[in-house]
């Protein structure tokens, strides 16, 4: 575990791991200190038993050429072909020779699974899948993983499909981190229709529409600007709230509508995750990668299409769902429960790999 210093200082016997990702885990781990964060964005590593020593890091790819366009060009090109090789370089070597490494996704691991299928380097290495499929490339570079853990049965049954074993693969639900203070709001008096509070692949030309119009009222936190309606008027600020203040909004909204441009990728899940743990239900583009069916569970409705009278019905639809009803679903769908799954499989692995590779040793010797 992570989350306590003195976990930090685990002595050589414990178990090892590194987790490598898409931006820099270490400033989310400071953020999950002072409580600005929730754990789930530590991926399950925060609420690992004290048998773990983990290690994360602020060195990435990403974070070298984010304030340079051509450099960022470049940097997308090699991801595409090794992923993040200053990630992979920092989990292989050093102080943490030896650890396991978790990818918490496969693009990142790319090299690493490339120097495993070279048989260069014998890492246990357990990679997390959010949707499938993937490029030729990156399944080639994903087989040599030890364990595969996906987000869902459905990521499971097209990745079994596509011939990889299924002793390899394990479905683990990723919700809230339920200890989170800022989650703690109880009973919110509600002052809006609806919160939208994602960046990546959202679509909200008729949300806007329905809000500029005012048939409806809330926020749409989108980029650089929040912007928050009022009957009709619409009141834009500068600069995104900070991860509290948008779920004191959240907890101030009816629902939290997800409506995404392409809904053949993965996205949305953060915020899906802090509407449960608040209690809010969710309206969001009907896709085939979220773990659970909001409609089937009773909190949330899906969207089909999204014209205005499409966004506007499924909004005052799923406005009538109660609080308690979201919530319960939250306490078994959260990252407690992620993180024992993600514990017993990195166990898994670790005993595994380390009873393979001594036999191999005494095999050589």
């Amino acid at each position: 575990m992570i989350g306590r210093s003195k976990k930090l200082r685990s002595v050589a016997s414990h178990k090892r791991v590194v987790l490598i990702n898409s931006y820099r885990m270490k400033e989310a781990q400071r953020l999950i200190q002072s409580q600005l964060y929730p754990a789930q964005h530590l991926w399950g590593l925060w609420n690992l038993s004290d048998n773990w020593r983990a290690s994360v890091t602020d060195i990435c790819l990403n974070h070298v050429g984010e304030k340079h366009r051509l450099l960022r060009l470049i940097i997308g090109q090699v991801e595409r072909l090794v992923g993040d090789p200053i990630q992979a370089a920092w989990a292989l070597t050093g102080v943490n020779s030896g650890s396991l490494v978790y990818a918490a996704n496969p693009k990142t691991g790319t090299l690493i699974g490339l120097l495993k299928r070279l048989r260069l380097v014998r890492i246990p290495y357990v990679v997390l899948v959010h949707s499938y499929p993937i490029s030729r490339w990156a399944k080639w570079c994903l087989e040599p993983a030890d364990a595969v853990l996906v987000f869902s049965d459905r990521i499971k049954q097209l990745m079994e499909l596509d011939g990889v074993p299924p002793t390899t693969i394990t479905v683990a639900g990723w919700g809230p981190d339920l200890s989170w203070t800022q989650y703690d709001v109880g009973l919110a008096e509600v002052q809006a229709d609806f919160i939208a509070a994602g960046k990546t692949n959202r679509d909200y030309k008729s949300l806007r529409k329905l809000a500029g119009s005012g048939q409806l009222d809330g926020y749409i936190l989108d980029g650089d600007v929040a912007a928050a309606f009022r009957q009709g008027e619409l009141t834009e600020s500068a600069g995104r709230p900070s991860y509290p203040e948008v779920m004191a909004l959240m907890a101030k909204s009816q629902v939290v509508i997800i409506p995404l441009l392409d809904p053949s990728m993965l996205s949305g899940l953060t915020e899906f995750s802090d509407a449960l743990a608040l209690g809010r239900p969710v309206v969001m583009t009907r896709n085939d990668w979220m773990p659970l069916d909001i409609e089937t569970l009773g909190i949330g409705v899906w969207l089909d299409s999204h014209d205005p009278v499409s966004v506007h019905a499924a909004v005052k639809k799923a406005a009538a769902i109660p609080q308690e009803q979201v919530l319960e679903v939250a306490r078994w769908f959260n990252m407690q429960t992620f993180s024992k799954t993600l514990e017993k499989v990195l166990d898994e692995v670790w005993t595994r790999t380390r009873s393979e590779n001594h036999n191999s040793e005494n095999q050589n010797a």
